[in-house]
């Protein structure tokens, strides 16, 4: 029982030449338009095929699976055995290859195999596709009025330069005068006009021997097989000349092609934004195809068009053109062009989703080549790209916004929890206490209020510690710099801390004339008091170093302490909000060090943690020296 027509496959013929992808093209549309299964099919011929076209091959092969297309692959000893092993095989109704103009005749995967088929008897439809390649139309086409005009010119000019020999001279001399203008003509106007003009050529030197000017002649046919020998060879050099002009020609359009794709990546990598990237791509099409283009995306029942306005008239919704485009996509061919109005349009498509659409002219593209028109899809897959590229980076960077946020509050929590809970449960005791029936010795009752008066000013500082964090980082707070010496910044700091923890083991060491330097005196002090702070709880009763000193352009200071030391892998993070040290114990949620890192962020200087010699950490500080410092009155008022 024979098949019906529409369920038996179409076969595709795949080499590894570049036009293989046409064929691809070519068989998935007959496919779907035919609402049959497609085959894509490889002749391997022996171990001949290079290791290059064979990866080409597996390229081909996968491409076509891709788009729907069954493989398979046969061995055979000519391409015309393989292809029709495979037609009664799997009784194909249609037989797709193509033909490229760019090999030897005998190499031809064209007239020659599709005859062979033909001749084969098989049941099967032959689709040959041409290589339509530019340079070669001038091959392939009809010879026009004009060009007949000027190769009757040049014969007629060649004819008469050979009149001009002398009568006693050798027909010689007019063999090279015939060739010139049979090598012209194949030059300028094709090979088919030039196999005319030879054998025209011939009849003219055949007219001029049998004139009497030319009868004595003798040996007419021999110069006559000189003559034909000569035009053939003539033929045979123009040929190649132009075949490798036309190679050098296609190399260079390649290279131009490459460099163009180089180029538009380049800048698209560039482009951090939607308006950027299409920027970019209208610029770059424009320059290579001369079209207009626009990128649109969808907002709700319109388009947003960039780069700028543009006309839109006749240009469907967001929801009906993007379903028109998707058919396509559902079909494996998301980059087939779509005529709308007076434009075409693109579906910009990821690894995902639609990115958005590509708008052409419409009459900048319809007489663009294949070649040039996979290019076009080309811009259009790197276009598409870019934006899926941005797309992800903002959605990374949102994502890393929210884990952030998270990870803040977490830690936050976690971090003051305890140090919330604990004063507050204290005053809370101590409250308790208070208020019970009876009477409180009244040496107790100071002790809990003095618990209360304790508990409240910890949970003060805390919260204080939170906020001039949070405005330093918001910029709430601004810099006041003024020039004045650090001396009594110190002195102060000194003060403070000794009325809050008693006296201290501080070594100060300062030169005998400190340069002034522009800083805000409060901030400076909070970092101070923040580090000498931090060196009290983790090495108590110890010694803690101080010095001063200032170059041209920093004022330095350094605080030492002798405590356990900071471990290299730490030593930046230590300065990130509500980080503590692995085992560090109670007291403390890691908002000191942070807190002097913003300080010194506004001021424009440095903060960092080193090793102290000996054991223990170094906080190392340094202040710019921004401008000139005041210069005092000579005279007093």
């Amino acid at each position: 029982m024979d098949t019906p027509a529409d369920s038996r496959p179409i076969l595709v013929a795949l080499g590894s030449e570049a036009h293989a992808l046409r064929l691809i093209q070519a068989g998935f549309l007959l496919a779907r338009e035919r609402s049959a299964p497609w085959i894509a099919a490889f002749v391997d011929r022996g171990p001949g095929t290079a290791a290059e076209d064979a990866e080409q091959i597996q390229v081909w092969l996968q491409e076509a699976q891709r788009l729907g297309a069954t493989l398979q692959r046969v061995e055979a000893p000519t391409l015309a055995q393989g292809l029709a092993e495979l037609c009664r095989r799997n009784r194909a109704q249609a037989l797709v290859l193509g033909r490229s103009r760019d090999r030897w005749p005998w190499a031809r995967l064209g007239h020659s195999t599709a005859d062979e088929l033909q001749r084969r008897g098989l049941d099967t439809e032959l689709v040959v596709l041409e290589d339509r390649h530019e340079l070669s139309a001038q091959d392939g086409g009809s010879i026009d009025f004009s060009a007949m005009v000027g190769a009757l010119l040049v014969l007629a000019a060649a004819t008469g330069l050979a009149w001009l020999v002398p009568r006693e001279g050798s027909l010689a001399l007019v063999l090279p005068v015939y060739l010139l203008g049979v090598t012209f003509i194949s030059h300028r106007w094709g090979a088919r006009l030039g196999v005319l003009a030879a054998v025209m050529s011939v009849l003219l030197y055949n007219f001029l021997l049998e004139t009497p000017r030319f009868q004595r002649a003798a040996n007419h046919w021999p110069n006559l097989l000189f003559f034909l020998l000569m035009l053939f060879a003539a033929q045979l050099v123009v040929g190649l000349l132009r075949r490798l002009r036309q190679q050098a020609q296609v190399v260079k359009r390649r290279e131009l092609h490459t460099a163009s794709l180089y180029l538009l990546g380049r800048a698209l990598a560039r482009s951090l934004t939607r308006e950027e990237i299409a920027r970019t791509a209208a610029e770059h099409i424009r320059r290579v195809f001369k079209a207009e283009a626009a990128l649109l995306f969808p907002e709700g029942e319109g388009w947003t068009v960039l780069p700028g306005p543009a006309v839109l008239e006749g240009l469907p919704s967001p929801p009906d053109l993007l379903v028109r485009l998707a058919e396509g996509e559902r079909l494996g061919d998301p980059l087939e062009p779509l005529p709308v109005g007076e434009a075409t349009c693109l579906s910009l498509t990821g690894t995902d989703r639609s990115e958005g659409v590509l708008r052409i002219s419409t009459e900048a593209v319809q007489g663009l080549p294949p070649r040039t028109w996979e290019l076009l899809k080309a811009f259009a897959v790197q276009i598409a790209l870019a934006l899926e590229r941005l797309r992800w980076l903002e959605e990374a960077r949102r994502a890393q916004v929210q884990n952030e946020t998270e990870r803040m509050r977490s830690t936050l929590l976690g971090a003051i929890g305890h140090d919330l809970r604990t004063p507050l449960a204290a005053i809370h005791g101590a409250a308790s206490s208070l208020l019970l029936p009876g009477e409180v010795p009244e040496s107790t009752r100071r002790d809990l209020l003095a618990m209360i008066q304790d508990e409240s000013e910890r949970l003060a500082h805390l919260l204080g510690n939170l906020l001039d964090l949070t405005r330093l980082e918001s910029g709430a707070v601004q810099v006041q710099k003024e020039w004045q010496p650090l001396e009594e910044v110190l002195g102060s700091a000194l003060g403070r801390l000794e009325r809050r923890l008693g006296a201290l083991p501080v070594e100060v060491e300062l030169p005998e004339q400190l340069a002034l330097a522009p800083f805000d005196a409060a901030l400076l002090e909070q970092v101070l008091l923040n580090l000498l702070a931090n060196a009290q709880r983790h090495a108590p009763g110890k010694a803690v170093s101080l010095r001063a000193w200032s170059d041209h352009a920093w004022l330095h200071l350094e605080v030492a302490d002798r405590g356990p030391g900071i471990p290299e892998a730490f030593r930046e993070r230590v300065f990130d909000k509500f980080f503590r040290l692995p085992g560090a114990g109670e007291g403390g949620v890691g908002l000191g060090l942070a807190i002097c890192k913003a300080i010194m962020q506004a001021h424009g200087g440095t903060i960092e943690a080193q090793e102290r010699a000996g054991g223990g950490t170094t906080f190392c500080l340094a202040l710019p020296m921004d401008g000139l410092p005041p210069v005092a009155p000579e005279g007093g008022l």
